[in-house]
């Protein structure tokens, strides 16, 4: 054998030994196992892949590319400290999906949804909250390691399908004010923040305190999601004075499905997402929720909400008043409950 083949061979048994060793140290199924390995990775298993990062590449693209959607981008963040994202460091990208419920010998984690309605410079109702103070309130989210979900990745939690960033908080907007677009808006773009908005259909574009439809569709292109909060803002939860059974099943169905139905059409979408007038239901409108489509209701009911919560009983934090000692209070994302 030349001197050329033994070395070449000698080359390729020390290859072989580096990448059981990293399998054995990252988990790889088993021994003797070569994974099939792309340009940009250094390494795969069952497990995780080891990516070589690129000039310009972000969490969110290697989320998109590895795991199929780019709001998954915290699980490559919390695999890697901040100083990995430098071009050539080795990225972990974790593929295998752990402790879905957010459940640890300690407690278990829960998800508070912050309520809002209006936004103004300045406020004189509870429902209404002073621009200077709701940047007081998401700069505080950002500062502090909370990150912002949709509905989506709510029901996946609640589903026990997929879990969410450890300090998770859904922000949420009812009635459709034009000045979630013009006040809220721009304060969310700028700490990176999105939210969910509960529209009610008959409010949409009829004056210029109201939403628009072109404005929610912008909304929904940078990540917005859009909510249900029925046609007319009646209270569901029991006949007005003038109806008999039928008239008021009649009216229930009109809500909550055409509703939907009118959101699926205007945005191209499928809304899974209601938020009950008034926070108000009872068990036939809980029911005909569920038969409409929707994966999630939400309450006002205050409280979080853990992976085993009631999905069309979700609780949520109206956020009223205006010190921050109140709003930091609400952002409960673990339950202490010591399983030991």
């Amino acid at each position: 054998m030349s001197l050329g083949g033994s070395l070449s061979k000698l080359i390729y048994a020390a290859f072989h030994l580096y990448l059981l060793s990293m399998a054995a140290f990252l988990g790889c199924a088993g021994p003797g196992v070569i994974p099939s390995l792309s340009r940009s990775e250094a390494y795969r298993s069952d497990e995780r892949i080891l990516h070589r990062l690129k000039a310009g590449e972000t969490p969110e693209m290697l989320a998109k590319k590895y795991l199929g959607e780019a709001r998954l981008a915290w699980m490559v963040e919390y695999a890697n400290q901040k100083e990995t994202f430098l071009v050539d460091r080795l990225v972990v990208i974790p593929l295998v999906i752990q402790n879905r419920a957010g459940i640890t010998d300690k407690g278990y984690q829960t998800v508070p949804i912050l309520c809002y309605h209006r936004f103004a410079p300045s406020c004189d109702s509870p429902l209404c909250m002073p621009a200077e103070i709701f940047e007081q309130q998401v700069r505080y989210l950002k500062e502090n390691g909370y990150r912002v979900i949709g509905p989506e990745a709510l029901a996946e939690f609640l589903e026990y399908r997929k879990p969410i960033p450890k300090k998770a908080v859904m922000i949420s907007v009812d009635d459709g004010y034009r000045s979630m677009y013009e006040v809220a808006y721009p304060i969310l773009k700028k700490y990176g923040f999105t939210a969910t908005l509960f529209i009610y259909i008959d409010y949409v574009g009829v004056s210029s305190q109201a939403i628009t439809w072109d404005q929610l569709r912008e909304l929904k292109r940078e990540g917005f999601s859009i909510g249900s909060h029925s046609i007319a803002h009646s209270d569901l939860s029991k006949q007005k004075k003038d109806e008999d059974g039928k008239t008021y099943l009649a009216r229930l169905k009109r809500e909550i499905f055409l509703s939907k139905q009118i959101l699926d059409e205007k945005l191209g979408q499928d809304t899974i997402i209601f938020s009950y007038p008034f926070g108000r239901q009872n068990q036939t409108v809980e029911s005909l929720t569920r038969q409409a489509g929707y994966k999630i209701a939400v309450t006002v009911d205050r409280g979080s909400n853990p992976f085993f919560a009631d999905p069309y009983k979700i609780k949520r934090y109206q956020i009223l008043k205006r010190d921050m000692d109140r709003f930091v209070s609400r952002l409960k994302t673990f339950n202490n409950y010591p399983l030991k």
